[in-house]
């Protein structure tokens, strides 16, 4: 019995030392470093309190989080629906469901970069094709990306990030769709059921788990987006403060500008809100969520 104590300690070793050195370490460190000044190069110095001061007092930090409050706004809700209707849509009989899965989902494997380029593409003020459309209909073109609202360059960003995660949400609820009894479904019908009664008193409630958890994700992923941002605002050092989200923030802080501790403490910051949304929405989970 030892001597299998032994190896099953041996076997795990790789695994607790990967937790200690890439997970425990860096989350102990960086919130000491919340409460210290460090440039990467020299030793941190402890500074209290004076990174969280400076925190609440950053109108640029303030301006990150609206901007990423109401991105995850538009985002989360219509992604959700968007994901909910392919995945009702491609779990009905249709020809070449296989085709049109592969459709749906391709934006998910789409390198960031290249996508990028095919939106900004389509945004572009002067030849992009949304603008021409809106031209064709006698509306004046807009400049979708480099706007002075920034409500008009966070909701187009919306939209991009949006084609590029509905896919992975659809194939999570798909996955709950699938799982639905036909019996059930029959009795419905025999007993009257339409095609809106069906979605919305059996598969609705059946699926709410996945949708539940397709919303816990996308807020994360919401409060999180950092490519998106990257790739339609161009580099990090040119996003004007009016359209900074937290992320792109806390890189510019820590790897351009050497300020480990405030980087960490608005780290911390995004962690403390994103948790916060997490909680409330698993209290409000029991409303209606249905489990079977």
């Amino acid at each position: 019995m030892r001597k299998q104590g032994l190896w099953g300690f041996a076997f795990t070793l790789p695994f607790v030392l990967q937790l200690l050195i890439f997970f425990l370490f860096p989350f102990v460190f960086s919130l000491y470093l919340t409460f210290a000044k460090w440039d990467l190069f020299n030793p941190p110095q402890w500074i209290g309190l004076r990174n969280w001061d400076q925190l609440l007092h950053q109108k640029v930090f303030w301006l990150s989080l609206r901007n990423v409050g109401f991105f995850a706004v538009l985002f989360v809700p219509l992604q959700t629906m968007a994901a909910l209707f392919l995945a009702y849509l491609l779990n009905q009989q249709l020809r070449g469901k296989s085709l049109f899965r592969l459709v749906f989902f391709l934006p998910v494997i789409t390198p960031w970069v290249a996508g990028g380029m095919i939106w900004l593409w389509i945004y572009n003020n002067e030849y992009g094709l949304l603008n021409w459309i809106l031209q064709s209909i006698g509306i004046q073109p807009v400049d979708w990306i480099r706007s002075g609202n920034w409500w008009l360059v966070i909701g187009s960003i919306a939209v991009v990030n949006i084609w590029k995660g509905a896919g992975y949400s659809m194939v999570l609820i798909l996955a709950g769709m699938q799982n639905i009894s036909k019996e059930m479904l029959e009795a419905a019908r025999m007993d009257g059921a339409n095609g809106w009664t069906l979605f919305s008193k059996i598969t609705i409630p059946i699926v709410s788990p996945m949708v539940y958890m397709v919303m816990i994700l996308s807020t994360i992923s919401a409060f999180h987006a950092f490519d998106v941002f990257l790739v339609m605002l161009g580099d990090v050092i040119s996003v004007a403060d009016r359209n900074m989200v937290p992320n792109i923030l806390i890189y510019r802080d820590s790897f351009l500008n050497f300020k480990m501790g405030s980087a960490s403490a608005m780290a911390w910051g995004l962690f403390l809100i994103i948790l916060i949304i997490t909680i409330f929405q698993k209290v409000t989970e029991k409303r209606w969520v249905h489990y079977e």
